[in-house]
């Protein structure tokens, strides 16, 4: 108990003394209280009752509201995160906090619903430690998928609106000159899948811009590696590798060939590795997969047997032109009904959850169902071309499909960009060349469909760059229809 101190009128302090204030103790001073001559305070009643010695060394503090301090900035935390400067801001590549989030944005778009390049796990952690060595095929790799994304970015093909808040992106340009300029000159003898990826993601953007100069260049490199190390026959590639690692090589390896199908359909360039010249299987299907992974794989496995379809029936198409009688001997043209047999088998067996009203949550399923849409209507107006089947047979076709197609939301046609203008495209050249089978009796209802296909087409050009040309030839081969 603290001594009973002589009664004296006290009164309460402006600011407690060091001992009151580290107790919560109400600081009572002697109304009469001075300081002393030699440390200028007294003392206090509550000290003096319970014997300690009164002192008021600590610092003051301003009262009032705290002032504000700065939102720190996100690049600033992500590179403390990483323990990194960012050296590369004046070079043109925006922050490495940009250079995150475009590969986030291409896991959101082109790896979920087009061109899935490399592991997802992969994707995702790659990189965050910071951007690797300039002189690395990953640097390449980083480079080039940033280019695709920045191209996305700018036209706001995203399923996640977040992603593009809060951040400047550099011009995709810049991205792809910095990719291009880390080609070497000679590739070692290296089976480092970073240079496959890189070349088909520098291709996928050529075709995207519409310089097909370069998509050629690009693909040219990728095939010529591919050569080099027997990429397309399982049995060339090294034998330590993991079950995982197979399956990765095998989507690498069919993400490439759809790009060259694609292109091969829709700008009439040789397709340079046919199907039959490959021994690569398609990743599997484990149980360990949750059911929408399950669902995704299945359709883009379903996807890559239409483009194999396609294949076959570029060929079958290109066969039927005029050729010398010494080499039309040596070409093996399947059957009339072989391709229309084919993708009715193929067609029965689809999984009902990637038709376009399956009603499906997933953004990557329910654009797959878009996509299978367009290339199933592509191949089967083929293959009646190539039997030369009833024009009539080929606009129903072509009308059931505008009907499905014009239901799918906008975000799925940004998405694909240049890709579904492509087909839709082809779809009218094709159109154009069934009703040329019975003189003018169906060019008036070719004409209406192309059209029609024309003004879906152009109601896209503020969102796809290449929709205003594909609008325009739509148009003028109406006119001439």
């Amino acid at each position: 108990m603290p001594s009973q101190s002589v009664q004296r009128r006290s009164q309460r302090a402006s600011r407690a003394c060091d001992f009151c204030h580290g107790r919560g103790l109400k600081c009572r001073r002697a109304s009469d209280h001075r300081p002393s001559a030699t440390d200028g305070w007294s003392g206090c009643l509550t000290c003096t009752d319970y014997g300690v010695q009164c002192t008021m060394v600590r610092p003051s503090r301003r009262r009032g509201r705290k002032p504000m301090t700065p939102r720190p900035d996100p690049d600033e935390l992500y590179l403390k995160r990483i323990g990194q400067e960012d050296s590369r801001q004046t070079q043109g590549f925006g922050s490495l906090h940009a250079i995150h989030r475009l590969v986030q944005i291409y896991r959101d778009t082109m790896y979920q619903c087009y061109f899935p390049f490399l592991p997802e796990k992969d994707l995702l952690t790659r990189w965050d430690n910071g951007v690797p060595d300039t002189e690395c095929p990953s640097y390449m790799l980083l480079m080039a998928i940033c280019a695709v994304s920045s191209q996305t970015a700018t036209l706001n093909a995203v399923f996640d609106n977040s992603l593009l808040e809060g951040i400047i992106i550099p011009a995709s340009g810049t991205y792809f000159d910095e990719a291009v300029s880390k080609i070497p000159v000679r590739i070692a003898q290296s089976q480092d899948l970073d240079y496959l990826r890189s070349f088909g993601l520098l291709a996928l953007y050529s075709l995207r811009c519409g310089n097909h100069s370069d998509l050629h260049r690009y693909l040219g490199l990728y095939h010529g590696l591919v050569a080099q190390h027997g990429f397309q026959d399982e049995s060339c590639w090294p034998s330590d590798i993991s079950v995982s690692d197979v399956d990765d090589r095998r989507r690498l390896f069919w993400c490439v060939y759809r790009l060259e199908i694609h292109s091969a359909c829709v700008l009439g360039h040789m397709v340079r590795m046919p199907e039959s010249q490959v021994s690569v299987l398609y990743p599997r299907i484990t149980p360990s997969m949750d059911p929408e992974a399950q669902a995704w794989t299945a359709g883009w496995d379903y996807i890559t047997d239409l483009f194999r379809l396609l294949e076959y029936a570029i060929f079958s198409l290109r066969g039927c032109k005029n050729r010398k009688a010494v080499l039309a001997v040596l070409c093996d043209r399947p059957a009339p009904t072989t391709l229309l047999d084919s993708l009715s088998s193929l067609k029965a067996g689809k999984p009902r959850i990637l038709s376009l009203d399956s009603g499906f949550p997933s953004n990557r399923c329910t654009y797959m169902a878009v996509q299978i849409t367009c290339t199933e209507t592509l191949v089967n107006i083929m293959a009646l071309l190539y039997c030369q089947a009833p024009a009539q047979d080929v606009m129903q076709l072509a009308e059931r499909f505008l009907e499905e197609v014009t239901g799918a939301p906008l975000i799925m046609f940004k998405v694909a960009s240049s890709q579904i203008v492509h087909q839709l495209l082809g779809v009218g050249h094709m159109l154009c060349n069934a009703s040329r089978y019975y003189n003018s009796q169906y060019r008036s209802e070719a004409k209406r469909l192309i059209v029609f296909l024309g003004d879906l087409v152009k109601n896209l050009e503020h969102d796809i760059p290449s929709a205003a040309e594909a609008a325009e030839r739509l148009l003028r081969l109406a006119e001439t229809t």
